[in-house]
């Protein structure tokens, strides 16, 4: 619990870190990306959800018009337009999700050699600690990152299908799959912030996991924050990732200090 206040406690202050030290631009960066990924996933789920609407009712649940004799009879309650119109909603809420959740990751890889140098140059206004740069170490530390945000997505897609898959089965219990898999997405967008303090420490990705796991309450904040505050339009995509790189940073340094 400590731990995890820790972690919602640094992640909200970071603005004013930011600003104290003169590095609000860097807002800038997640911002532009993220507004260029939404636009894309915007005209992807415009363009494609219908389309796959129509694969899946002409295919596998013939409508041809509105006629209402023609939809199967399990449907015939139905109108055919809104049975239509239901599934396209559905999946492209579907698609939009998914889409989102990949673009998340998208940007935490293009990003990652910026959040890498903005946690090192909040542990230098800190502590005063100057890291030399060194290009073998730097490209040694994009493929961490990447290899990091693949591990991270991959597992979590893999959670998240057999939760879901999981909750046909449980019935009404399946309400509590839902905070669960916040849970488990929070960890890993907090485990990704924390990772960029653990490549300065020069641990190995096994150490890296070790670590993140050691301290998982602070990422599960830190990740929280970032989620909830991503959900904001425009101002959640400019803070959310920064604030979270930053409070993830300044949180492990206090831990560090007060041992």
């Amino acid at each position: 619990m400590q731990q995890f206040i820790l972690g919602l406690k640094h992640f909200i202050a970071a603005t004013g870190f930011m600003a104290k030290h003169k590095l609000l631009h860097y807002y800038l960066f997640p911002l532009l990306l993220s507004i260029l990924f939404y636009i894309g996933i915007t005209a992807f789920t415009l363009s494609f959800a219908k389309s796959i609407t129509d694969y899946l009712i002409y295919q596998h649940v013939p409508v041809p018009n509105i006629d209402s004799q023609n939809i199967p009879s399990f449907f015939s309650f139905f109108d055919a337009n809104f049975v239509q119109n239901l599934t396209t909603v559905i999946v492209g809420l579907v698609v939009f999700f998914v889409a989102a959740k990949i673009s998340k990751y998208l940007v935490l890889i293009i990003l990652s050699p910026l959040f890498a140098y903005l946690s090192e140059v909040v542990e230098e206004k800190i502590t005063g600690t100057v890291y030399p740069f060194v290009l073998s170490q730097f490209l040694n530390d994009i493929l961490r990152g990447i290899r990091i945000a693949l591990r991270n997505f991959t597992i979590e897609f893999l959670l998240i299908g057999l939760f879901t898959l999981l909750g046909f089965f449980i019935g009404p219990f399946a309400i509590f799959i839902v905070p669960i898999l916040w849970v488990v997405s929070a960890y890993f967008y907090g485990f990704s912030m924390i990772d960029y303090t653990c490549e300065r420490r020069r641990l190995s990705v096994k150490q890296g996991i070790a670590f993140v796991r050691e301290h998982r309450a602070l990422a599960v904040a830190n990740g929280s924050l970032y989620a909830l505050l991503d959900m904001v339009p425009i101002i959640g995509l400019m803070v959310a990732p920064i604030n979270a790189v930053v409070g993830a940073t300044t949180a492990l340094l206090d831990i560090e200090k007060s041992k």
